[in-house]
């Protein structure tokens, strides 16, 4: 009789995952509970005197619906969606139509005067994608250990597509955006940070991350926690490949002053794609090798930090023209803090069509990106691999997280939302700020729910109750270190 730690590791281990289809399509329920809240903003609801009314709507729309769209309602989800949004857009109607008579006296006809010098701006859209990404991973790695998750969301084996394997990629696009801040900000310094004090900050934010995935480590070793050794290896997991990136892509800076960080991420992805595909040597050594020695015993993290890293280093580009109030010059592959001013000097063709707002930037690299790898599927001897981090695998999360991005994007110009009237649910708000913390809480979470239950065994009404009472916990903890404005850099 298999032992319960053996029952749990094979509950995950071999899986082949679903399509790209639907896993686009459950996702999308984060975006359409965005445009919900926009529509719903407004009513008398969301203004209510009392506060738990709004924060009851926000935690439905932003937890519930995003637990319900990949558990008990994963097979429908344009059902769900429709059932979500009708609703919204009924009260957004009746909304317009008993303050229409209001409307002249309440809507304020000034403008503020918008700054001609480059500032970074916090953005309704971007905290929205963010904040709905991080939702769906923190639900996403307790509900796998439970039946009503399904199967076919788990991480794949080696070959495949995933909701939790779009996960792993889209965490590292989102942080790769939210680390473009930094860069941008010291381009704006009159003594920038020298590359010694860039290698100290990397070793102290990576050092923490690296203690935390030794400390995961630990606990799994000695707590016979299961564990999926051809995720990333028997030592190695993701905290330990987010603690590399800040210290490597540090070390890649002074390169990015002469060559654009968009064509090092294409170097290393087609060098590493070479590697895989030259002879079959690399991937019988990746898939079959035995595990002695440690760098064969980690082989998956190690040689997968090559296609993290290009990932990253993707996600760094598209922060440069998200982040800025103003399209500055050449942002669309670099960092700049230069405004184009109206009526200064013509530019020239090349800084024209490279100097772009966030809604061109994002369809000009959400179709190159969606070309790419179109032809690359069609092509390719080898299908998606997040074990392996391959091109594929890179193109796939690059592509979905660029056309998503331009999704809540346009949500904000449909509803004239910016930097100048920023409004976000305070869930999304919340888990944005401590969100490498509120992950660490939730990995530490699903570990305690693990040794107090059988999850395995758990009949579908347990399973959903224990997943409520798990986002209810910490979507309460984020909201509650946000209104104290305490905030956790890990």
């Amino acid at each position: 009789m298999s032992t319960l730690k053996q029952r749990k590791e094979d509950f995950v281990t071999g899986l082949n995952g679903g399509s790209i289809t639907e896993i686009n399509a459950v996702t999308s329920t984060a975006l359409v509970t965005y445009i919900s809240w926009n529509l719903l903003k407004n009513s008398t609801l969301m203004h209510s005197d009392t506060s738990n009314v709004q924060y009851m709507i926000d935690f439905a729309l932003n937890w519930v619906a995003l637990l319900v769209s990949i558990t008990i309602h994963a097979s429908d989800p344009y059902l769900l969606n429709t059932l979500i949004l009708l609703p919204c857009l009924f009260a957004f109607i009746y909304g317009r139509i008993t303050s229409s008579n209001k409307a002249s006296n309440t809507t304020s006809k000034k403008k503020k005067r918008s700054s001609q010098e480059f500032q970074l701006k916090k953005k309704p859209y971007i905290t929205a994608y963010r904040g709905g990404m991080l939702i769906l991973t923190v639900i996403a790695i307790l509900a796998v250990d439970f039946p009503i998750f399904p199967r076919r969301f788990a991480k794949v084996e080696t070959w495949g597509t995933s909701l939790m394997d779009l996960g792993v990629g889209s965490f590292v696009f989102s942080n790769g955006i939210v680390s473009s801040r930094m860069l941008l900000k010291n381009l704006s310094l009159k003594k920038k940070p020298g590359f010694l004090r860039n290698a100290l900050n990397a070793l102290k934010s990576g050092g923490t991350l690296l203690f935390l995935g030794l400390l995961r480590l630990f606990f799994v070793k000695n707590l016979e926690y299961q564990e999926h050794v051809t995720e990333y290896g028997v030592h190695w997991n993701f905290f330990i490949t987010l603690s590399m990136l800040p210290l490597v892509l540090t070390l890649i800076d002074p390169i990015t002053r002469i060559i654009p960080r968009c064509l090092i991420a294409i170097f290393i992805s087609c060098f590493y794609e070479w590697l895989l595909l030259k002879d079959n040597q690399t991937l019988n050594f990746l898939i079959s090798a035995d595990r002695n020695g440690l760098f064969n015993a980690n082989r998956e993290g190690i040689l997968s930090f090559l296609g993290y890293c290009s990932i990253f280093l993707w996600g760094q580009n598209t922060g440069f023209y998200l982040l800025g109030n103003k399209p500055t010059l050449n942002n669309l592959y670099k960092p700049s803090t230069q405004v184009l001013v109206a009526g200064s000097r013509k530019p020239s063709l090349w800084n024209h069509w490279t100097s772009v707002t966030p809604l061109t930037g994002l369809c000009i690299w959400s179709t190159f990106f969606f070309i790419i790898s179109q032809l690359v599927f069609q092509y390719h001897p080898y299908n998606v691999s997040r074990r392996f981090a391959n091109l594929p695998y890179l193109l796939w999360v690059i592509t979905y997280n660029l056309l998503f991005l331009t999704g809540y994007c346009l949500t904000d110009k449909i509803f004239s939302n910016s930097h100048e009237n920023y409004k976000v649910a305070e869930s999304l708000e919340s888990i944005n700020s401590n969100g490498l913390f509120l992950f660490l809480l939730a990995n530490v979470s699903t570990g305690l729910v693990n040794m107090s239950m059988v999850t395995i065994d758990a009949s579908p009404i347990i399973s959903l109750s224990v997943l409520l009472t798990y986002c209810f916990f910490v979507a309460a903890v984020s909201i509650f270190l946000h209104r104290k404005r305490i905030f956790i850099k890990l």
